[in-house]
C-alpha cells in the first residue's frame, strides 16, 4: 500500500539551514499581490522494504529505471541507496523540479513498468516533501562522499556505531546509514526526529560529537538537507 506523506523543506547544506522568514509588511493603500509561489523542487524519499532475498532483484530494476529517469524533462537527482543495517531496506531517491515534471515522469512507460515490479516485492511508501506543507517532524538527509573504498568501509563502520547509539536518544524517529546502488563512493546517513528539541539533544550526545567529526575527517565531502514535514 503506497503511503504519501507531505513536508515543509528547509534547505542546508554543508552544515548550515537557511529559514526564509516572509514577514514583509505591505502598506494600507498597496493592493495585495496575488501569491502564487511554486516549490523550487519536490524531493521524493521513497522507501522500498522487501525481504534481504529480494533485495537483490529490487536493485537490477531500480539500476534499469535510473538511467532513464535521469533523462526525463526535470529530472534533477535519481537513485537508489541500500541500508548498511537493515537487510531489504532500500531508499528510492528523486528530486524533480516541480509537480508538472513529476507526472509526466509517472506516466512514462518505464515508470509503469517498473515501479509496479518493484511494489510487487514489498512495500513501497512516499515521503513527498515540499514547501506547501507544516510540520514540525524534522527530516536530515547527510550525504557522505567516500575518499576510497578503504575510507568508505570506515565510514560505515563508524555510521553503524553512530545508529546503534542515535536510535536510543529520545525522540528519534529512524536513523540510517546507506549507500548508493549506482555510486560506489556516495553514501547517506537518513534520519527523521520527532522536534527541534529532539535533534537538538542528539546534536549535543557524546556519540555524535565524537562520530560525526570523524565520519568528517574521513570523507571527501558531506553535505546536510534538513526539512520540516
Amino acid at each position: 500500500m503506497k503511503k504519501i506523506f507531505m513536508g515543509v523543506a528547509l534547505m542546508s547544506v554543508a552544515f548550515f539551514t537557511a529559514c526564509s522568514n516572509k514577514g514583509t509588511q505591505q502598506e494600507a493603500a498597496a493592493p495585495a499581490e496575488p501569491v502564487n509561489e511554486a516549490p523550487a523542487f519536490i524531493r521524493l524519499n521513497a522507501p522500498l522494504v522487501v525481504t534481504a532475498d529480494k533485495a537483490p532483484a529490487a536493485i537490477e530494476l531500480a539500476r534499469q529505471l535510473i538511467p532513464v529517469s535521469l533523462k526525463d524533462a526535470g529530472a534533477m537527482e535519481y537513485d537508489m541507496y541500500q541500508s548498511e543495517t537493515r537487510p531489504g531496506w532500500l531508499l528510492i531517491y528523486e528530486t524533480w523540479k516541480d509537480q508538472p515534471s513529476l507526472d509526466a515522469h509517472s506516466a512514462t512507460s518505464h515508470f509503469t513498468t517498473i515501479v509496479p515490479q518493484m511494489q510487487a516485492l514489498g512495500e513501497l511508501s512516499i515521503d513527498a516533501l515540499t514547501p506547501e506543507a507544516k510540520g514540525t517532524t524534522i527530516r536530515i538527509n547527510c550525504h557522505v562522499q567516500a575518499k576510497d573504498e578503504a575510507s568508505k568501509a570506515q565510514i560505515i563502520a563508524k555510521g553503524r556505531e553512530l545508529v546503534a547509539a542515535s536510535l536510543k536518544d529520545a525522540g528519534v524517529v529512524e536513523y540510517d546509514i546507506l549507500s548508493s546502488v549506482t555510486r560506489p563512493m556516495e553514501l547517506l546517513i537518513y534520519e527523521t526526529w520527532k522536534d527541534q528539541p529532539s535533534l537538538d539533544a542528539h546534536s549535543a550526545s557524546a556519540h555524535f560529537t565524537r562520530l560525526v567529526p570523524e565520519i568528517q575527517g574521513l570523507a571527501a565531502g558531506m553535505s546536510i538537507e534538513q526539512f520540516l514535514k
